[in-house]
């Protein structure tokens, strides 16, 4: 019978009234509950399923379930830690880059055979969100400092401009938004006054920056685009290259942007640690099954979804030794939400869910912020539509122009490269899915509620707004996916 062992290196401690398991090979402490403690000590000398159940009182099924996670944590003795293990010196030297001036790394551009493009037109979609920020020490300084003479609202140092708020533990500052939901330096004419007065360096840098997102990863920095921005539908046929952007974005880059560095080692699933490598060559081949003729985006995403599982179950093959474990992670049921999008949720959770929803935007409606109530009433009904089946020929009723196809197409275009920088293959997936689906729906639903079966690109824009604004509400929707089979 198989024996588990914890990792010998690892130094089990009591913390006031919690359990750390030390881990200096991998530079962490993992904090335990008091049954994985008991489980943990047990496993110092190594034990087999019988001596642990016995030691743990608990049913296999339960002991089995904390296994599994101790070992996707790499804690206990196996294939999946030692290479885990191995790949910490790749950590370290990524660490040591992003240490190193910005300037000089290399910029990886949107990929695919006609990838998203950006261009700013002036249409002040950036100036009205949830979040204005967040601001640097230096921009709050900087436009503290400024005075206006167009606007009469502001004056040098009007702390107006500002607010607080509170996530990730931290308090951050953004600029303040009207009872309409835009920034306060938004002038009349939809433009921003601090651009008009001073110059497009004098605003803040996530202002700048917008719609841009930068990841940091081995290879250098990625940039992807927030979809929900005017700009970039406007220049989606337009002949801009994205190499002439190398100034702005080694600038942007160097002042401070935001840009979240990958999680490495990168894992296929959670416990499945690749090298970086193996991750860039993974990239390519999902890149290299765009389809060549006309726009599918549904087939590419089936097609990246099969070979990620592929990948998926080699590696867990390579690194597994004690079958009790598991079987690897299942995309199954992300192919056949792409056949049958009510599948990826439970329907009976939906309706609450709607129902929230539809509760905090009519109090932003009350509260005088319209743009983000239309936002969450849209959400609901793009959640609604899907499970009523309004989809696209051949699943449904509805066909759309080559524009709105382009759009939903630059929806996997896009976000394949930002989940690929972002280091973790199926939980992106998963979100690429879910995104792609909502937007599908609600452009159908809003060509209906025109009278039209056609989806023109006025409907995907309203939708790439929706989701692409909607990414909490997203995440937060992940807990009604149907649990796996």
């Amino acid at each position: 019978m198989s024996r588990y062992q914890l990792r010998s290196s690892l130094e089990l401690v009591r913390d006031g009234a919690q359990w750390l398991l030390h881990d200096a090979e991998l530079a962490r402490a993992v904090r335990l509950g008091d049954t994985d403690a008991l489980l943990a000590r047990a496993l110092v000398g190594g034990a087999t399923l019988t001596q642990l159940l016995k030691t743990t009182k608990l049913s296999e099924g339960e002991l089995l379930q904390h296994l599994r996670g101790l070992a996707r944590l790499y804690l206990l003795q196996g294939r999946r830690s030692a290479q885990r293990v191995v790949l910490q010196a790749e950590k370290r030297v990524f660490v040591k880059l992003c240490e190193a001036d910005a300037g000089s790394e290399p910029l990886q551009w949107p990929m695919g055979r006609n990838p998203p493009q950006h261009q700013c037109v002036g249409t002040g979609t950036c100036c009205s969100a949830s979040f204005l920020g967040p601001l640097t020490s230096g921009d709050v300084r900087r436009v503290s400092a400024l005075s206006f003479g167009r606007s009469k609202r502001f004056a040098a140092g009007d702390e107006a401009l500002f607010e607080q708020t509170q996530f990730g533990g931290r308090g951050h500052t953004g600029m303040a938004r009207n009872d309409a939901g835009q920034c306060q330096a938004q002038g009349p004419d939809m433009l921003c006054e601090i651009h008009y007065e001073h110059g497009l360096d004098a605003k803040p840098i996530a202002c700048r920056q917008f719609p841009l997102r930068f990841y940091r990863s081995p290879r250098g920095v990625h940039v992807s685009l927030l979809l929900a921005c005017d700009g970039y539908d406007r220049a989606r046929n337009s002949s801009i290259l994205w190499d002439n952007r190398e100034q702005e974005v080694r600038k942007l880059l160097t002042e401070g942007a935001t840009a979240v560095r990958m999680a490495l080692p990168c894992e296929l699933s959670a416990g499945l640690p690749v090298p970086a490598a193996f991750w860039w060559g993974l990239r390519d081949e999902l890149f290299a099954l765009e389809p060549t003729g006309a726009l599918e985006p549904q087939t590419w995403l089936r097609a990246v979804i099969g070979h990620v599982q592929k990948a998926i179950t080699q590696r867990h093959l390579d690194l597994t030794e004690n079958a009790e474990l598991g079987a690897p992670a299942d995309l199954a049921a992300l192919t056949a939400g792409l056949a049958a999008p009510a599948e990826l949720y439970a329907q009976a959770e939906v309706a609450p869910a709607c129902a929230q929803l539809r509760a905090r935007a009519r109090t932003l409606q009350a509260q005088g912020f319209p743009s983000e109530s239309q936002r969450l009433f849209d959400f609901a009904l793009a959640l609604e539509a899907q499970l009523a089946g309004k989809a696209l020929q051949p699943r449904g009723a509805f066909v759309a122009t080559e524009q709105a196809q382009l759009h939903l197409n630059d929806i996997v275009a896009n976000d394949l490269q930002l989940q690929v920088a972002l280091g973790q293959l199926d939980a992106g997936l998963a979100n690429l899915t879910r995104r792609l689906l909502l937007a599908e729906a609600l452009a159908c639903a809003l060509a209906q509620a025109d009278g039209r079966d056609t989806v023109q690109a006025i409907d995907t824009t309203r939708a790439l707004h929706v989701v692409y604004r909607s990414e909490p509400d997203l995440t937060a929707l992940a807990v009604l996916q149907r649990p796996r089979r």
